[in-house]
């Protein structure tokens, strides 16, 4: 049976061998994050092969020395110490870096992961409450403008000169059908979602190509409406609706709403724990593996046959 000493000295080594590995890969993605975020996708799979090899290499030493068969279990038992161990290393080192050498460290990962979220999440299809909450949401821009313009009277004396009560009535009543007409058309073609336009219902895609589409209703209602005095207010109206709809872009608002989602640390030993533990559970998982191919792979005990010279002696 192997003594303590002895079991103690191998896992200490390459458990040790397993956090230096692992807070080797800290520092690389600190300075990927600096420099560029696909970096990390790659230091991650730098880890998964740098983690087996390590388990590999301490379980096959541990083999080795062992006077009996390896088990499964026994295998098995020391990938678990290994990355205990390396996972010990690892929050003494996670403690210190973001102490002294990373003091805004947790931040910056934050700010990272946020990004990074926002990106998958412009590659999400618009749902259609989304679309519907988009075109309401427009339209109450839109209203707010033509309201605006409507209770300015000095603006529409200045254009036509309208000098009585009965023709400002007028142009106002002119101006709110062609609003409701414009209006209906808008969110006509942009719920109909026409097949040549469905890549634009990404929701990184879509304030643009909403954008788009109303610049284009637009040219429409003026084509169908010249020589109306209201075509020029509804024009404004819808250019100036058309400048805010930044302020209600599907993406923003489900990131705002979904945003939570990523996991934010304040703390040192928060995040040093958190990455401790999901460090562990990587070497658990890994550790299966490398015990099932050590246990599968050890050399089979022969039985001892005694030869024919033993047995007349």
């Amino acid at each position: 049976m192997l003594k303590n000493k002895s079991f103690w000295k191998i896992h200490l080594k390459w458990g040790v061998i397993v956090g230096i590995m692992l807070a080797g890969i800290e520092i690389l993605k600190m300075f990927a994050r600096k420099v560029d975020y696909q970096m990390a996708q790659l230091l991650d799979l730098a880890m998964i092969i740098g983690f087996i090899l390590v388990l590999y290499h301490g379980v096959k030493e541990f083999k080795e020395v062992y006077p009996e068969r390896l088990s499964f279990a026994k295998a098995f038992l020391s990938c678990i110490v290994l990355s205990v161990i390396g996972a010990i290393v690892l929050f003494g080192y996670d403690m210190l870096h973001y102490s002294l050498f990373e003091k805004d460290g947790l931040q910056q990962k934050y700010t990272v992961a946020l990004e990074k979220y926002k990106q998958n999440l412009a590659k999400d299809t618009l749902t259609a409450d989304e679309l519907t909450a988009f075109c309401d949401a427009a339209s109450v821009i839109m209203n707010d403008k033509k309201d605006n313009l409507c209770n300015d009277t000095v603006a529409l004396n200045v254009e036509h000169c309208l000098t009585n009560e009965a023709e400002q009535s007028q142009i106002r009543d002119e101006i709110n059908n062609g609003v409701l007409l414009f209006q209906k058309f808008y969110t006509d073609k942009l719920c109909s979602k026409p097949e040549t336009d469905k890549e634009q219902y990404q929701l990184g895609k879509f304030t643009p190509y909403a954008k788009r589409v109303m610049m284009e209703t637009l040219v429409s209602y003026i084509e169908q409406n010249d020589g109306k005095a209201s075509t020029p207010f509804v024009q404004s109206i819808v250019q100036k609706t058309n400048d805010t709809l930044a302020s209600i872009d599907p993406l923003e608002k489900r990131f705002e709403a979904t945003k939570s989602r990523v996991p934010r640390y304040d703390r040192n030993g928060q995040y040093a724990t958190v990455s401790a533990l999901m460090y562990l559970l990587y070497g658990m998982f890994f550790g299966l593996f490398i015990a099932m191919f050590h246990y599968t792979s050890k050399k089979p005990i022969e039985e001892f046959v005694p030869s024919e010279n033993e047995e007349t002696e």
